[in-house]
C-alpha cells in the first residue's frame, strides 16, 4: 500500500513532479539533476522504490525539473531559491494546490528537508544554500546534502569536447558552438566566478559558525568519473567512491545498487 498520493505535476521548471504523503509530512525530499538530465529520469527507479519504502511515509518528495543546457547557473539558483523559499514558508498552502482529491492539509512546517543532487545539480544547490544562509533564513540549519559527483569545483565537459585543442579549426567551432548552445559550460569551467564564488562565499559564511546547509551530509563520487572535479569543497566530509561506476549512473538506483536510497534513508531514520 503507497503512502503517498500518485506521482503529479508542479508548476516548476521543466517536467517537475511531486509524491505528496497521505498525512501530515514531517519532512521535505528534493531531487535536483544536473546537466542534460531530467527530473525522474536522472534517478532511475527511484521513484518505484519510495512509494513502497515505509521509511518516506511521512515525507513529501519533489523531484524538480529545470533547463540545465540554455540558461546560466546563477540563473537557475535563484529560480530554485524562489521555490524554496514559496514551498517552506507555506508547505501546506503550496501543496494543497496539487492534492485534487483527500482532506486539504492544515498549515504545518517541515522538521527537515533532505536535497539529493547530481552533478550541476550540486553546484545550484551550493548557491541556494549559500544564499539561505546568507539570508538567515529559518530553515538553513535543518538542510542536509547528499551529492553525487556535484559540479561544485568545476566540470572537464567542455575540455573533454575539444576545449583544449581552441587553435584546431573543427574542435575551435565545437567549442564555440557549445558555448553558445550551452552557456553554462563556462560556468561550470574549473575556477570560473561561479564556481570561485559558492567556494569562497561558503568559506566566509562559515566563518561565522557552521550551518548544516552549507556542509553536506555525504558526497558520492563513482570509480570512473571523468566529467566533474573531485576535489574537497569548503568543510565538507571527504567523498565516498563508489566501485564500477561512472557520472551518469552513480545517482541511479537497481536491483543490486542503492546509493542514493540508502543515504538517503540514513538520514530520515
Amino acid at each position: 500500500m503507497s503512502n503517498h498520493y500518485c506521482l503529479g505535476r508542479i508548476d516548476f521548471g521543466v517536467g517537475s513532479s511531486a509524491f505528496w504523503c497521505l498525512d501530515t509530512p514531517g519532512t521535505l525530499v528534493v531531487f535536483l539533476h544536473g546537466f542534460t538530465g531530467a527530473a525522474e529520469a536522472t534517478w532511475h527507479n527511484a521513484s518505484a522504490y519510495i512509494r513502497r519504502d515505509a521509511l518516506f511515509s511521512s515525507a513529501d518528495v519533489l523531484f524538480l525539473g529545470y533547463d540545465s543546457v540554455r540558461s546560466r547557473a546563477r540563473v537557475i539558483s535563484r529560480w530554485v531559491l524562489d521555490l524554496f523559499r514559496k514551498l517552506l514558508a507555506e508547505p501546506a498552502e503550496f501543496s494543497n494546490r496539487y492534492i485534487y482529491y483527500g482532506a486539504q492539509r492544515q498549515p504545518f512546517i517541515y522538521d527537515r528537508v533532505v536535497v539529493v543532487a547530481h552533478s550541476l545539480g550540486g553546484a545550484i544547490m551550493r548557491q541556494v544554500a549559500l544564499d539561505l544562509a546568507r539570508a538567515n533564513d529559518a530553515y538553513a540549519d535543518h538542510i542536509q546534502l547528499l551529492l553525487f559527483a556535484p559540479a561544485h569545483k568545476g566540470s572537464n565537459a567542455l575540455h573533454n569536447a575539444g576545449g583544449m585543442m581552441v587553435g584546431h579549426g573543427i574542435l575551435a567551432a565545437l567549442r564555440c558552438g557549445l558555448l553558445y548552445k550551452a552557456p553554462i559550460l563556462e560556468d561550470l569551467r574549473p575556477k570560473s566566478d561561479f564556481i570561485r564564488d559558492i567556494e569562497a562565499g561558503t568559506l566566509t559564511r562559515l566563518a561565522r559558525g557552521r550551518l548544516r546547509c552549507l556542509v553536506a551530509t555525504k558526497i558520492t563520487i563513482g570509480q570512473y568519473e571523468n566529467i566533474v572535479e573531485p576535489g574537497d569543497f569548503a568543510q565538507d566530509p571527504p567523498f565516498y567512491t563508489v566501485d564500477r561506476r561512472n557520472h551518469t549512473d552513480v545517482c541511479k538506483s537497481d536491483a543490486g545498487y542503492r546509493r542514493v536510497l540508502d543515504d538517503i534513508e540514513e538520514c530520515l531514520r
